[in-house]
């Protein structure tokens, strides 16, 4: 089975769903001022545009007299986008070195934020993402201040993991997908793309490490759109396992939240060729089973409906009441029976 799995798709996602997250990103608040002038990027030379392409500009990241990010000047969400759409641009024309220089731009000055035994500094894309790796450290047992440092840092780690992968430097892409991480835990495309890139290393595959990386991005996802992605990538490694029952469920399921997907219908196709009985011997309920059985979630997580359920108490005062409803919709969409959202929608509405 050919597996396609495209980088600039991946960015593509992450454009979208930056999007349908700004409506959970947090109030205005500058970070935590970096404790030395930070020294600039290597950038390299810029290259010259294709002939007849159009030149796009390329947003700059605000920075004080000293050199040092002005952080109180950026929009995290806006700035990203801007940023990834002209990567994505300079990376289609085979521009990569401006594509370089840009992700070079969204990672300036990080390396001046130093974590202590209290404090961590994390870019992360909403609210939401920092809430949620709040729960998560909360659960093993660790509280400490998380800083969102409202600069693209771990999309700029990302994108030159990207390029230095289609470069065929594949370890340092798994680095700078490591720092990626590193910046912002709870990303689950940075793992669907770890995963990928662990399959396709110079040094030989690891699925093991793949498969991991895999079913971290499955319990991250929060969309439609990154949980079919990791569900195609666990197939991917099921089907090669010769676990092709377990493959073909992660397929059903990933159809049915991306209904007409044609790379998920390509896969599908592989294995009603190749084995019939089988594909004819499974249903969504079956798939579904197949996956609870073997320990593979089937469903979102349902620590994300309890952070935006969180999210939405945060709004006390009547007049946000449309910011705390908008939310628990979006609950609703990942969990509809979720009786303590319905129920607190219900409330929020006859007011």
């Amino acid at each position: 089975m050919i597996k396609k799995y495209l980088p600039l798709c991946l960015i593509a996602g992450l454009l979208v769903s930056n999007g349908l997250l700004a409506q959970t990103a947090s109030p205005k608040q500058a970070p935590a001022t970096p404790a030395a002038t930070a020294k600039p990027a290597t950038t390299t030379k810029k290259a010259a545009q294709p002939a007849g392409a159009k030149a796009t500009t390329v947003p700059a990241i605000p920075r004080t007299a000293s050199g040092t990010v002005d952080a109180t000047k950026i929009d995290p969400i806006k700035l990203t986008n801007q940023m990834m759409m002209v990567f994505m641009e300079r990376m289609k024309a085979g521009n990569y070195a401006e594509a370089r220089e840009i992700a070079n731009q969204m990672i300036f000055g990080h390396e001046n934020f130093q974590p202590s035994e209290t404090k961590e500094y994390k870019s992360f894309h909403s609210r939401m993402e920092k809430e949620l790796y709040i729960l998560l450290e909360e659960r093993q047992g660790r509280k400490v201040d998380v800083v969102w440092v409202e600069q693209p840092i771990s999309d700029g780690f990302y994108l030159l993991s990207i390029l230095d992968f289609q470069e065929g430097k594949h370890e340092d892409a798994l680095a700078n997908m490591q720092r990626a991480v590193f910046w912002n835990p709870v990303r689950s495309a940075f793992y669907c793309e770890r995963g990928y890139m662990l399959l396709r290393n110079n040094a030989g595959p690891n699925v093991l490490m793949s498969q991991v990386a895999y079913s971290k991005a499955l319990e991250l996802a929060d969309s439609a759109e990154d949980f079919a992605a990791a569900l195609r990538g666990l197939s991917f490694i099921f089907v090669e396992r010769r676990l092709t029952n377990i493959g073909l469920a992660c397929l059903l399921v990933a159809q049915h939240l991306m209904p007409g997907n044609n790379e998920i219908e390509e896969e599908l196709l592989f294995i009603r060729r190749n084995f019939p009985d089988l594909y004819n011997s499974m249903d969504l309920k079956t798939a579904k089973e197949t996956l609870r059985t073997n320990k593979i979630l089937d469903d979102y997580a349902p620590e994300h409906v309890q952070v935006l359920i969180r999210l939405a108490d945060s709004y006390k005062s009547p007049k946000d009441a449309p910011r705390a409803i908008s939310i628990l919709h979006r609950a609703k969409e990942i969990a509809p029976k979720n009786q303590e959202v319905n129920r607190r929608l219900q409330l929020l509405e006859k007011k």
